[in-house]
């Protein structure tokens, strides 16, 4: 039994599954960009202006020609998708920092720290540097290269994600193509998967232009792609999870099927991070029960196609490490590890529906990823676990508490790094110091610990163009 059956049922995956195919088939999908309606066209699909219509047989057709796995390559340590690992990535995207109580904007300073945090992390497989927000000072091409260029050289972990910044580019085409040539330059790997190309749908039932060029990029650079939807329930999906999961599967599906029109057995990753709505300020709630639902169902249905997944996070909604962050993160975490999607997107620090981070709280999720770990493992009955000579040698009203601590205890029981455990005496004794200050203290220490890799010359000399000068001298 799969750990998402509890939630979803085989049938209700079939039923989410045909409810899309209906979507697909009378409803339909728009694409805005003429060159992908092109695309559906010489396939023969029926088309009404930019709106697509599928039936099952093409999706079916197309959905085979999906590799059930890949591998993204990296002389930082290769990252293979839907063999059942499941790669962590932290957070990103976050143009806010928690500090002290207050949230503010993030400095270029705040941004070199986060990524240092993630690269010292021995939970994170993977590391991405976040958008540089103070960029006057930098030329164009570092305002476009920056942050891909200070991963490549200052990364100790893949970065399976990390991509140039065209947000303000009219014509993304050329500066997404030479930034993935930098990327196989930097690797000297040509012909291989060297990163992951996100595309997001636009809810209800649309892709808009700009991740349908990056789309296109992906086929021509053969570089796998993942689609994730991000559904707000009563604003851009119905107001039901099974009516919101059939529509944005609908949408994955679409994307696809283009994906296999582009270029034939190119990767895909399914994705979803739909959540739940707020209706009292219309804002995204990722850090709800219907969030862990998702995760769930986006597992299940991704294996239905057998296809990699991404999901999950360790997500919440709490503007403050505090004691919401802490309850909405523990919650999506363990779904997160029980459901084992192939990529956990955001796995530590967000807070703010994904636009906070807080180091604090970075330092806390891998404390309860530790702990959801543990009581995934189970109890092991084991011979060796029996103990019985241990307990006969002990007897009655003995003690077991002799010497160093054995390995066993060590391998059985977790010790964490960060909470605290002390008797309250103890606890007042040495200050009452809160989790948040003892936490404040081991970011600083984390971040201090930080140590560069070693790159080549020659790698040296293609990101120098790049590389913000004052931050080469910071980091």
């Amino acid at each position: 039994m799969y750990s998402y059956e509890k939630f979803i049922s085989h049938k209700d995956v079939e039923k989410i599954h045909d409810e899309s195919l209906r979507i697909l088939r009378k409803v339909g999908v728009r694409f805005e960009h003429p060159k992908i309606i092109e695309i559906f066209r010489k396939n023969g699909l029926q088309i009404d202006g930019n709106t697509v219509y599928m039936d099952e047989k093409i999706i079916a057709t197309h959905l085979a020609l999906i590799p059930k796995s890949f591998t993204i390559r990296s002389s930082k340590g290769d990252s293979a998708y839907g063999e059942g690992f499941c790669h962590k990535m932290p957070a990103a995207g976050n143009i806010y920092i928690q500090d002290n109580g207050a949230v503010r904007k993030m400095t270029n300073d705040d941004v070199v720290n986060q990524f240092k945090l993630s690269d010292t992390s021995d939970l994170m497989d993977t590391n991405y540097m976040n958008i540089f927000l103070e960029d006057k000072d930098f030329t164009q091409d570092q305002k476009i290269y920056a942050e891909l260029a200070m991963h490549l050289k200052y990364s100790s972990k893949a970065g399976p994600y990390v991509l140039p910044n065209t947000f303000q580019i009219e014509n993304i085409h050329d500066p997404y193509v030479r930034g993935l040539r930098l990327i196989k330059d930097f690797e000297a790997l040509q012909n291989d998967y060297v990163c992951i190309i996100s595309i997001n749908t636009l809810s209800p039932l649309c892709y808009d232009h700009d991740p349908l060029e990056k789309m296109l990029i992906a086929g021509e650079e053969n570089q796998p792609i993942w689609i994730s939807p991000c559904a707000m329930p009563l604003l851009t999906a119905p107001p039901s999870v099974m009516g919101m999961m059939a529509m944005t599967n609908a949408e994955t599906l679409a994307g696809l099927v283009l994906s296999q029109m582009m270029r034939p057995g190119i990767p895909c990753v399914y994705g979803n991070t739909s959540g739940s709505t707020n209706l009292k300020t219309i804002q995204l709630s990722i850090g709800s029960p219907e969030s862990v639902l998702i995760t769930y169902a986006t597992k299940a249905l991704a294996d239905y196609y057998g296809l990699p997944c991404r999901a999950g996070g360790g997500l919440s909604d709490s503007k403050d490490f505090d004691f919401q962050a802490g309850s909405e993160s523990m919650m999506m975490i363990y779904a997160s590890l029980d459901a084992n999607p192939d990529l956990l997107f955001h796995a530590c620090g967000i807070i703010g529906s994904f636009n906070i981070v807080s180091f604090e709280k970075f330092l806390a999720d891998e404390e309860m990823y530790r702990m959801c770990e543990r009581i995934l493992r189970g109890i092991d009955c084991c011979p060796e676990k029996e103990c019985y000579e241990l307990i006969s040698k002990t007897g009655p009203r003995g003690t077991f508490l002799k010497g160093r601590t054995p390995q066993i205890y060590r391998d059985e029981f977790f010790m964490p790094k960060y909470f605290n455990k002390d008797d309250p005496n103890q606890w007042q004794q040495h200050g009452s110091v809160s989790v948040r200050d003892s936490i404040q203290k081991k970011v600083e220490q984390r971040i201090q610990s930080y140590e560069p890799p070693e790159i080549t010359k020659e790698q040296e000399r293609l990101l120098k163009p790049y590389l913000p000068q004052k931050y080469i001298e910071k980091i």
